[in-house]
């Protein structure tokens, strides 16, 4: 990946990502490119954002991040995809 990553912060292994935290808040997740292209699709650059993790646990990213991790997320998709072929 030639940019790096500002938001998000995680790993690669395999043909999954590793998402370890959002703008500094905690946030462990595996996933596929599938479901980060549907999260980035779900983000509104305009909008609150919100992240429900479990039923104690919620992230709420600063709207001035959406566009940065809208971005951040396809730029993992696409290095997911690419290992794939």
């Amino acid at each position: 990946m030639t940019k790096r990553l500002q938001v998000i912060d995680g790993y690669f292994d395999d043909n999954t990502f590793y998402m370890r935290s959002i703008a500094g808040f905690p946030l462990e997740g595996r996933f596929k490119a599938a479901g980060l292209r549907s999260l980035a699709r779900l983000i509104d650059e305009n909008e609150p954002f919100s992240f429900i993790m479990g039923q104690n646990t919620m992230i709420h990213v600063p709207v001035v991040l959406n566009r940065q991790l809208k971005q951040e997320l396809f730029m993992i998709v696409e290095k997911l995809e690419a290992e794939k072929e």
